[in-house]
């Protein structure tokens, strides 16, 4: 099933999670944050239409794994201010929540203040990167659906001491949205940073997730490959707290994404 198919059906209160899209016994989080953006946006074009305000912000906690099949979403407007809106979705199974989003929508407005993100780093072009491969069987599932580009030979599992790297991101199929849905899903591809430290696989995970966007991407040139950089703040007791940076291809500052992420090693 393509992504365009998947964010097109979560504007309903139910759909079908397919099969393909995993990361372990759960479906891919980037999925699930897509899903759940996707069904905010239809719950406030219905209540407000075209007058809804860009999304800034979200945070999202994955509660428990959400598997393939049935899921049901519900959404709920908090507060619609005269610039800024407030609304909480979740998503159940079995009649369990596993996973709520809080988004925060907010009109732009006239200020005197400005300050602009940092321009993309000079790093390897993306034509000189190879995609990380899909190997059935050892690479998660739904990494079939994007490319991966590492572009500072910081590659996982290679001991490294530099829990850090930068690259970039796509989907593997042209002609997807590029909308704030689309760039959550691809942020969400890459795996914990710390991943370079590790010499051999280890099951990883992500608990909470916040992201913040600088510009609607759907108001940006087309853009195939989005530059990624990612920092590792701290890591202990089996808990990592990262944070990573994206821009588009003209090097314009788009968002900025935070993890805490689990990692079974």
């Amino acid at each position: 099933m393509k992504y365009s198919s998947i964010v097109e059906a979560a504007a309903g209160t139910s759909m079908t999670v397919p099969e393909g899209w995993g990361q372990g016994r759960a479906t891919f989080g980037g999925i699930v944050g897509a899903i759940l953006i996707a069904h905010m946006d239809a719950h406030l074009a219905a209540e407000q239409g075209d007058q809804r305000a860009p999304l800034r912000s979200f945070a999202l906690s994955f509660v428990a794994p959400m598997a393939p099949g049935p899921v049901e979403l519900s959404a709920r407007t908090l507060r619609a201010g005269k610039s800024v809106t407030q609304v909480q979705v979740s998503a159940h199974q079995d009649g369990q929540v596993v996973a709520v989003m809080l988004g925060s929508l907010g009109q732009p407005r006239p200020s005197s203040l400005a300050v602009a993100g940092r321009p993309a780093p000079a790093i390897r072009p993306a034509a000189d990167c190879a995609p990380v491969p899909f190997v059935e069987g050892l690479t998660p599932d739904f990494l079939r659906h994007f490319d991966l580009l590492y572009a500072d030979d910081n590659y996982p599992y290679t001991g490294s001491s530099r829990p850090d790297f930068q690259g970039y991101m796509r989907f593997a199929e042209d002609g997807q949205p590029q909308d704030t849905a689309s760039l959550a899903c691809l942020v969400d591809t890459w795996p914990a940073s710390v991943i370079t430290m590790l010499k051999k696989p280890a099951p990883m995970s992500s608990l909470t997730w916040t992201m913040d966007f600088l510009v609607d991407p759907a108001t940006l040139p087309p853009t195939r490959d989005w530059q990624y950089d990612v920092v590792t703040d701290a890591f202990a007791d089996g808990y990592g707290h990262t944070r990573s940076r994206i821009w588009d291809e003209q090097g314009t500052p788009v968002a900025f994404s935070r993890q805490t992420v689990v990692v079974f090693a």
